[in-house]
C-alpha cells in the first residue's frame, strides 16, 4: 500500500444498516470504504455507493468465493453495523486473517438459542428456553413465555405467549421455515422510575479480550408486546444497579467469546436481579448519535478504528447533566393502517423549548402498518433530541403525548 493511501475497510452494507452518509463521515481521514453488497437481497445500488468508495458486489457467490473476491481489495479490516452479515463476515475475516469475531463467536451472536446455551454453560443465569418451529412447536418451557426468531433483531416477529395454543397461533403468522426460540418470560422488577422499561443496554468496548463499559442506555417502556419505543442515555439507574448491569454484561461478553469490537448487551432488571436479554456483536441501533449528542465520540468511527486495529485511547467522560434521546411513535396492536396525524406544527413550534432536534414522519396516510416489524424501520414518527436532565426528558415525553394525535385503521 502506498505511504499516503488510506487503509481499506470492508463494510457489509444493506438498506437496514447505518446511513451511508453517517458512515462516510465517520471514515473521513481514517479509511477508504469498500462497500460489500449482494450478500443480502436489499442491497443499495452500486452506482450510489461508488461515489463514496469502492464497491465489491458478491451477488451469487459462495462464502469461499466472497473471501477470494474480497482478497483482491487488499482490505485492512472488516466491519458490520447490523446482525445479518455476522456469519459471512466472520468467515471472510478468518480466511483473510482480519480482526473480527471468530466463526464460532459469530454463530453464538447470530443464534439466540446458541447464545442462551453459551451463557448457561458459563454459569450466567438464563430463563428456561427451547428451540421450536412450526413443525415442532412443543417445548418444556413454563408460561408466560416469549417467542422470537433464533436469528432476528429489533423485536421482529416477537410474541408474548401464555399457552401452547398461543405458540402455535404465533408460529402460524410467521415464515413456516424459520426457526424460533421459546423462553420463559422474565418478570419486571418493581420500580418507581417513570422513564425506564426495566430494560437497559450496556455499550461496551472490547479490545484483545479486555472489556470496558462506555455507557448504560435506558429504554423507554415497550410498545406491546416487545417493540422498541426508543432510548435515552445515560440511563436513570441507581449507581449500584449501574455497576451490576456492567458486571453482568462483561461476563456475557466473555461467555460469547468476543475479543474485539463495540458491543451492545441488552439486560432486564428482574426481582431476582439483572438478566441478559441478548448480546449483540455490533454497535446498538441509534447509540452512536445518542453518544455524540452529549459530547462523546462517533462510535461508528470507533467501530472502524477497532476493525483496523487502531487504538481508540482511554474512554471518555461525559457531562452527566445532559440526556440524549430518541423516541418512536409506533402502531398499536391490531392497527392495520396509518390514517392521519395532527399536532405536528404545534410540536415543531415547541422544538427548542422541549430540547427536540428532529421530527421525522415515516409513513403516508393510508399506508399499511405491521406490529411484527422492528420499530427501527416501521415507526410512524421518530423524535430525537437532548435535554438537561431525566426530569426534563419526562416532561418532554409528556408534551409529545399531549401534542400529537395519531389516527389508525383497525382490523
Amino acid at each position: 500500500m502506498p505511504v499516503n493511501e488510506l487503509p481499506r475497510l470492508g463494510i457489509f452494507q444493506n438498506n437496514s444498516t447505518v446511513s451511508i452518509f453517517d458512515l462516510v463521515e465517520a471514515a473521513s481521514g481514517l479509511c477508504r470504504i469498500v462497500w460489500i453488497i449482494g450478500w443480502a437481497p436489499d442491497s443499495p445500488p452500486a452506482r450510489v455507493l461508488s461515489r463514496f468508495g469502492d464497491v465489491a458486489d458478491v451477488t451469487g457467490m459462495t462464502d469461499s468465493e466472497i473471501a477470494k473476491h474480497l482478497a483482491t481489495f487488499n482490505l485492512s479490516g472488516l466491519a458490520v453495523f447490523n446482525d445479518p452479515p455476522l456469519m459471512v463476515a466472520a468467515g471472510v475475516a478468518e480466511a483473510l486473517n482480519l480482526r473480527f469475531h471468530s466463526p464460532s463467536t459469530a454463530e453464538v451472536l447470530s443464534d439466540k438459542f446458541l447464545q442462551r446455551r453459551a451463557l448457561r454453560d458459563a454459569s450466567v443465569a438464563v430463563p428456561g428456553f427451547a428451540a421450536v418451529r412450526r413443525s415442532s412447536p412443543d417445548a418444556d418451557v413454563p408460561f408466560p413465555a416469549v417467542l422470537k426468531p433464533r436469528a432476528g433483531a429489533g423485536a421482529r416477529d416477537t410474541f408474548l405467549v401464555r399457552s401452547a395454543r398461543d405458540v402455535v397461533d404465533a408460529l402460524n403468522r410467521c415464515d413456516p421455515d424459520e426457526e424460533f426460540i421459546l423462553e420463559e418470560w422474565l418478570p419486571d422488577r418493581a420500580t418507581t422510575q417513570t422513564l425506564s422499561a426495566n430494560v437497559v443496554s450496556v455499550e461496551s468496548i472490547t479490545r484483545d479480550g479486555n472489556v470496558d463499559h462506555l455507557m448504560v442506555t435506558g429504554r423507554f417502556p415497550y410498545a406491546p408486546p416487545f417493540r422498541d419505543s426508543g432510548g435515552f442515555l445515560p440511563s436513570d439507574l441507581e449507581q449500584s444497579d449501574w455497576n451490576d448491569v456492567c458486571a453482568l454484561a462483561g461476563r456475557a461478553i466473555l461467555a460469547a467469546g468476543i475479543r474485539d469490537g463495540v458491543i451492545h448487551t441488552e439486560i432486564k432488571m428482574t426481582p431476582s436481579g439483572p438478566r441478559v436479554v441478548e448480546i449483540n456483536g455490533r454497535l446498538g441501533g441509534g447509540v452512536s448519535k445518542l453518544i455524540e449528542r452529549i459530547g462523546g465520540p462517533s462510535l461508528n468511527g470507533w467501530v472502524m478504528r477497532l476493525a483496523l486495529g487502531d487504538d481508540v485511547g482511554p474512554l471518555p467522560t461525559f457531562d452527566q447533566s445532559l440526556v440524549s434521546f430518541f423516541h418512536f411513535v409506533v402502531a398499536p396492536l391490531n392497527a392495520v393502517a396509518f390514517e392521519a396525524i395532527s399536532g405536528l406544527d404545534e410540536l415543531t413550534a415547541l422544538k427548542a423549548q422541549l430540547g427536540i432536534d428532529d421530527i421525522h414522519v415515516n409513513v403516508q396516510p393510508g399506508q399499511g402498518v405491521s406490529t411484527q416489524q422492528t420499530s427501527f424501520t416501521a415507526y410512524v414518527v421518530r423524535i430525537d433530541g437532548v435535554v438537561s436532565s431525566h426530569q426534563e426528558l419526562a416532561a418532554t415525553l409528556s408534551a409529545i403525548d399531549d401534542t400529537l394525535t395519531v389516527t389508525w385503521a383497525y382490523s
